[in-house]
């Protein structure tokens, strides 16, 4: 009974550890603050995902993506990628298996 239960707790702790997290990058310029995040609606999937922008009048969904893998991380990405052009200072925290937001191939 007791190998059965630590079994459990192995298997319940090596799922929690790869579960994908939002990747969130915040972004200023003087005093304004804009984050652009990529949500999983599961966190044990890429898909599906959407890409939320929030700025002072409150947070929107720019694109989603239901069968495209690596579709709402490239158009963070490149608006990420814009923000920083305009002059932006942007920090991006937590990623997916593979890495952080990066612009995408045809983007470079």
């Amino acid at each position: 009974m007791k190998a059965l239960l630590i079994t459990s707790a192995l298997a319940i702790l090596s799922t929690n550890t790869l579960a994908l997290e939002n990747i969130s990058t915040t972004c200023h310029h003087g005093a304004q603050t804009r984050i652009i995040e990529v949500v999983y609606r599961d966190s044990d999937s890429p898909l599906p995902c959407e890409v939320q922008y929030t700025k002072e009048a409150g947070t929107e969904t720019l694109w989603s993506a239901q069968n495209l893998e690596g579709y709402c991380e490239e158009k963070a990405a490149a608006l990420v990628e814009k923000q920083q052009g305009w002059g932006w200072d942007c920090a991006t925290t937590g990623s997916t298996e593979a890495s952080d937001i990066e612009p995408a191939a045809s983007e470079l």
